[in-house]
């Protein structure tokens, strides 16, 4: 019998089997065998589209306040506040953003239009801007 250790995912124990947690039970035969589940978002532009530009005033509103609320909890560094800086024309907005605010917008939605994701490189995409410390004063040559 050797000493390797296999952590269960649904209790936290680790466990002297590989089939079966000897903590609670489960199986966990597969937690080795399937790739990892994780995996970095891509990131771009979403163009929304609205079906009937009717209710535009009414759905740009609710998705502005969703969407500042994603601005404040993701941490993607991207340009804030863009629903004010990017106003909707019409039935169509663009927002940048990442491939996981694709479902929230549709949510907002409700069928009421489409999104599109577009993947761009990091350069395309308006960022906020690096903060830089300010430069420590320098003394002139002739007073060293």
């Amino acid at each position: 019998m050797s000493n390797q250790r296999f952590l269960c995912e649904y209790c936290g124990y680790s466990s002297d089997n590989q089939e079966r947690c000897s903590h609670c039970g489960r199986d966990i035969a597969d937690q080795f065998t399937r790739p990892a589940g994780f995996k970095i978002p891509l990131q771009g532009k979403l163009l929304i589209r609205l079906s009937s530009p009717g209710h535009a005033e009414h759905i740009w509103k609710e998705l502005a306040e969703r969407w500042d609320r994603l601005e404040q909890e993701t941490n993607l560094g991207l340009l804030p506040g863009q629903m004010q800086k990017f106003p909707p024309t019409g039935g169509t907005l663009e927002l940048y953003g990442s491939e996981l605010e694709v479902r929230p917008v549709q949510e907002v939605l409700n069928g009421r239009g489409t999104v599109e994701f577009q993947e761009l490189p990091r350069e395309q995409i308006p960022h906020r801007p690096r903060y830089e410390p300010p430069r420590p004063p320098t003394v002139p040559r002739n007073k060293r």
